[in-house]
């Protein structure tokens, strides 16, 4: 703590003002949006996607056909299967070039809806609860991330349950390829994919991460495996993957929660039960449908590539996708390495703490900036203050 004290003692408090808040707020597109002289029209980005949003809706009640694919699904299966006035959800659909359109609206909404919750719900419960400055952003981020993913598991599960697939892998290849997918499942996979995609702009606008290339890499793996099983129709086996990696996700960040609110203890019995999903999931579920996609497809099926045909599968998109998953499975190596790491501290006395985690500036930096930042001061009466601070922390 004193070698720590003494650093924050050194350093420019304003400057250390800054790094505490150091999260982009630049818009989504704010090269576009300075090109054109368009500060005065949107905000920020949150209300940048919030109009682009709207207008996307209000074009599709308008009748127009770009806006109407971008909030619709497309490509509806006409055969003697259909029934006339089927709900979406279990009308089937095939595949095609604009779903894109879809999975760009998704991007855009995802920016705001994130945004939205962050700050209009988990920012005052963070604060009713007492936590303040960089934490307080992180319990957003974090809130956010358990939200989310329990709803995408939740759907992933049902959908699951109530296909072929559930609990046998054989079914990822019996009957392929599966390109006539229920509305709901089909949705489901889009909005998956739209909401990968944004998260490359989150891991660049967020505070900064220890682990940003192993992310980046995570990041790019899986919406490559969403984009390329959704036009290869193996969306079954996309299914399982997606399912096993969103559970451990709430697990470790429900912890990550009660820690920046001071619960220590109830931390460190949650990022238990963390280890036990990750280790569960991650590396016995996962192999499991990689040894799937490794012997399956011989077993059922010709290995051609003949989409005239349906025929989907040959030894290159069966080697393309292996080494994806196997990509995929090396960072979620990395990975528990390093939650081996926070393992071996708690055994110390340590407290569970992600080694993942943002890049954290010292308490005492956090909470002189914010005095400063408060105060208004400057020059050496900023450093007296940080001064003060920082020895009332040590004592």
């Amino acid at each position: 703590m004193a070698k720590n004290t003494t650093r924050s003692q050194q350093k420019d408090p304003k400057t250390a003002a800054k790094r505490s808040s150091k999260k982009a707020t630049a818009p989504v597109f704010s090269g576009f949006v300075k090109a054109f002289g368009l500060q005065s029209i949107f905000r920020d980005d949150r209300d940048l996607a919030l109009k682009l949003a709207g207008s996307i809706l209000i074009g599709a009640f308008l009748g127009n056909n770009v806006c109407t694919n971008m909030v619709k699904l497309a490509y509806p299966v006409q055969d003697e299967l259909t029934v006339e006035g089927e709900p979406w959800y279990t009308a089937r659909f095939t595949n095609g070039w604009k779903d894109l359109y879809l999975v760009s609206f998704w991007i855009i909404a995802f920016t705001y809806i994130r945004i939205a919750i962050m700050k209009s719900f988990l920012s005052p419960l963070g604060k009713k609860l007492g936590i303040r400055g960089s934490k307080l952003e992180r319990f957003e981020e974090q809130g956010y991330i358990v939200i989310y993913y329990v709803i995408s598991w939740s759907c992933g599960m049902i959908l699951m349950y109530n296909s072929p697939h559930w609990l046998n892998t054989d079914h990822f290849w019996i009957g392929y390829p599966h390109y006539k997918l229920t509305g709901a499942f089909k949705a489901y996979y889009l909005i998956q994919f739209g909401f990968w995609l944004q998260q490359f702009y989150v891991l660049n606008t967020d505070m900064k991460r220890k682990d940003y290339m192993a992310m980046l890499i995570h990041h790019f793996i899986t919406s490559a495996l969403i984009g390329f099983s959704y036009i290869a129709h193996l969306t079954r086996i996309g299914n399982a993957i997606l399912i096993v990696m969103d559970v451990s996700d709430v697990f470790l960040a429900i912890p990550k929660m009660l820690k920046y609110q001071g619960y220590t203890t109830i931390c460190d019995l949650l990022f238990g039960l963390f280890v036990i999903s990750w280790a569960y999931t991650r590396h016995y579920l996962f192999p499991i449908i990689i040894m799937s996609l490794y012997n399956g497809p011989q077993k059922y099926l010709d290995m051609e590539w003949n989409p005239e045909q349906e025929k989907f599968m040959s030894l290159n998109v069966q080697r393309g996708f292996l080494a994806l998953l196997y990509g995929l499975e090396a960072v979620l190596c990395f990975w528990f390495l390093m939650i081996f790491k926070v393992i071996y501290k708690m055994f110390k006395g340590g407290a569970a703490d992600d080694n993942r985690s943002h890049d954290e500036e010292s308490e005492e930096e956090e909470v002189s900036a914010e005095v400063v930042e408060k105060l208004g001061v400057n020059g050496s009466a900023a450093a007296k203050v940080a001064a003060k601070v920082a020895a009332g922390k040590k004592a």
